[in-house]
């Protein structure tokens, strides 16, 4: 991933291409940035001819990224795939407090290189990631440090999933990071709270892109242009923000006001129909993963529960795992395909062999490459738009024993597949069946988890259920990628409604507007903490005691009460847990790590929880050929949530 080469760029044609609007601010602009730099005497003529190309290209990606030139402002990095880090103060340009390049460090005064670029924003300022990807680093500085250690204070290191833009990004000087070590972010996900630790001179987040292959580069031309358009969809976002009906979280020691975030940009790629009923999310920031998910109540279809994964194993003592363990178990020796993986998926589309297409107990679909009978039958599959029900062509089989032969063959024939076959993990091969698509159920993987550890399906693979590197049973891993429709998916016949996001194949952009949609969430729970027991001696209640003598009650005496034997009983309090390094109570498994040693005593670790609408708002914009970029249309969920 390279900087865009200008000297190849056709000025002429761009200019054509170029808005009438826009082209008297461009020779404004060009005025005051020539002048300006003359005056100071202090830039070499070819730079200042790059800065003329720098400042024509902004104007003209705004005008292409809402006119037919999409594709240029796509190769220009004015692309929906990557954002700018914050999207809480507008005009970039205006608050790029130090930038890439040499400069004279403004704390030790000596001449240095600076690797990223300074974004002056408060403290507490919501920090997004730029692309989609796998946090490869959080750091939090221990006061045992080196002092050299702890310049970059907190921070979080992404390393891009995106293979044409392939490379990491990094968020320095942060006052708390919402992510940890290995988890799966989304371009727009709030990964960290803005801050000023670290070797800093005053609140900011420090901001590195290093492209695959290369040294840091200056990111300000991969977000500048973004940023114009972001700008405009934000303000409209904030002002519609009011009238989402989000129910704060209350009456937990942690809580931040309700945040927004871009959830999606549809520039290069057509935006869905807006849904004006959505889903909550509650997620574990420091898993990522889904712990429940529901509509609100604005009366749109319901998304169901989450599929909770048991923590233990069951026991094999369903009849029908019992009947076709054996032809799954020798399946995975001729194969390699395990064996829990083979019974769940069966289990699972055959409805425990209460339905097949002409034997076919895997739902597998007969594409152009199958040879064999084909039986058509009634199917259900899931995209954005919800619950689709189709008629489609099937494998047909003359018995369940050819299903499963071609069961495993259809994994080593097809390359989509070539990652999974290297697994050895039951669970996480679940993750990869869902991520490539074998069924578009967007709970795909956790039902086969689940089917896996209710019946302890892994004890039939070859490897008996044990991780030969710890000697332990295998552990599930949550499912966190997007999922991907491509087209001609194998498809299964599952029927159940979605309780994730959905990321589709979408088709080009071919009208003149861009669509921003905007989430909401609000982070919540407890700090980590330290338990205190304690025991309490209370009497038990007293019991009445009749003491009236025979034959009647004398004035002054009846009944009366005896002392009772005294309990006890065990009294919880709690202490949060300090990080002497921030002073702050801490929220961050990563940074749990650190001070988990220095306390001692029964620890619990920070339960901190968001409650999440990802598609809360949506705002088009658009150009009517004589004002600048605004918003067209603006739309939110209905309901209370």
């Amino acid at each position: 991933m390279a900087l865009p080469n200008f000297s190849k760029l056709n000025l002429e044609q761009a200019g054509a291409a170029l808005k009438n609007q826009l082209k008297s601010k461009l020779k404004d602009k060009l005025k005051k940035e020539i002048g300006k730099q003359i005056a100071s005497h202090f830039v070499a003529w070819w730079w200042l001819y790059a800065i003329i190309l720098v400042i024509f290209l902004f104007f003209y990606i705004i005008a292409a990224a809402i006119s037919s030139g999409q594709a240029l402002a796509a190769q220009m990095f004015a692309t929906e795939r990557f954002l700018p880090p914050q999207i809480y103060k507008a005009d970039l340009e205006e608050i790029i407090t130090d930038g890439f390049g040499e400069r004279i460090h403004p704390v030790t005064g000596q001449k240095s290189f600076h690797s990223g670029i300074d974004i002056g924003v408060p403290v507490g300022t919501p920090v997004s990631a730029s692309q989609d990807g796998i946090v490869k680093k959080v750091f939090y500085p221990k006061t045992s440090d080196p002092e050299a250690a702890k310049n970059g204070g907190i921070y979080v290191e992404i390393e891009s999933s995106d293979k044409e833009l392939a490379g990491t990004t990094r968020y320095l000087h942060l006052s708390n990071a919402l992510v940890t070590t290995g988890q799966t972010v989304k371009k727009g996900q709030i990964i960290g709270l803005s801050g000023n630790t670290g070797r800093s001179t005053g609140p900011h987040l420090h901001y590195e892109l290093t492209p695959e292959g290369v040294e840091a580069t200056d990111p300000t031309n991969y977000i500048m242009f973004m940023s114009k358009l972001t700008d405009v969809a934000t303000d409209a976002a904030f002002d519609a923000m009011d009238d989402v009906n989000f129910s704060e979280m209350n009456g937990f020691d942690y809580k931040t006001e309700p945040m927004l975030y871009i959830s999606n940009v549809y520039m290069e790629t057509a935006a869905p129909p807006f849904k004006d009923t959505g889903t909550i999310f509650t997620r574990d920031i420091n898993t990522g993963s889904v712990v429940s998910s529901g509509p609100g109540s604005g009366g749109g279809i319901g998304l169901g529960p989450a599929v909770e994964v048991p923590t233990q194993l069951g026991v094999l003592k369903n009849e029908f795992f019992i009947r076709w363990a054996p032809i799954a178990m020798q399946s995975e020796k001729n194969t390699g395909v395990k064996a829990s993986v083979t019974l769940a998926q069966m289990a699972l589309e055959s409805g425990w062999g209460k339905f097949d297409i002409c034997n076919n107990v895997f739902g597998i679909k007969a594409d152009r490459s199958w040879k064999g009978q084909v039986c058509s039958s009634n199917t259900s599959e899931q995209d954005a738009g919800g619950v689709h029900h189709i008629r489609a062509g099937f494998r047909a089989y003359e018995s369940y024993q050819e299903s499963f032969d071609d069961h495993a063959q259809f994994f080593h024939r097809n390359s989509r597949y070539s990652k999974m076959l290297q697994m050895q993990n039951p669970f996480e091969i679940a993750n990869e069946l869902q991520r490539v698509t074998y069924a578009t159920d967007w709970q795909y993987a956790n039902k086969l988890k689940k089917l896996m550890m209710d019946n302890n399906l892994i004890s039939l693979d070859q490897d008996r259920g044990i991780d030969p590197s710890t000697g332990e049973s295998w552990k599930d891993i949550p499912y966190l990628g997007p999922i991907t429709i491509p087209a001609g998916t194998f498809g299964a016949t599952s029927r159940s409604t979605p309780t994730s996001p959905l990321k589709v194949v979408a088709a080009e952009n071919t009208s003149e507007s861009v669509t921003v949609t905007f989430g909401i969430e609000q982070l919540y729970g407890n700090y980590a903490r330290q338990v205190h027991r304690s025991r309490v001696t209370k009497p038990k209640p007293n019991k009445p005691t009749n003491t009236a003598p025979p034959g009647g009650v004398k004035p002054g005496t009846g009944t009366t009460t005896t002392p009772a034997p005294e309990e006890t009983e065990e009294v919880l309090s709690y202490s949060n847990l300090i990080d002497p390094y921030t002073g702050k109570p801490i929220i961050n498994l990563e940074d749990y790590k650190n001070v988990v040693n220095l306390y001692s005593g029964e620890l619990e670790g920070p339960s901190i929880y968001s409650k999440d609408i990802p598609d809360a708002i949506a705002v088009t914009l658009e150009s009517d050929g004589s004002d600048d970029l605004h918003a067209s249309r603006v739309e939110i969920i209905k309901g209370q949530y």
